[in-house]
């Protein structure tokens, strides 16, 4: 049962964590300007 439990945690973590890489992405292509762009990016950079 602990490794099911490991597992689902796993794939929940997995599925966060692209979840958040595609919202990034959202932002990025949605950006209006340059400066924008820099400033998400900067962003990411910090994580």
């Amino acid at each position: 049962m602990t490794s099911l439990r490991t597992t689902l945690a796993r794939r929940h973590a997995a599925r966060t964590h692209l979840r958040e890489e595609r919202a990034i992405a959202r932002a990025l292509a949605a950006a209006p300007t340059q400066e924008s762009r820099h400033e998400i990016a900067s962003l990411l950079a910090r994580r």
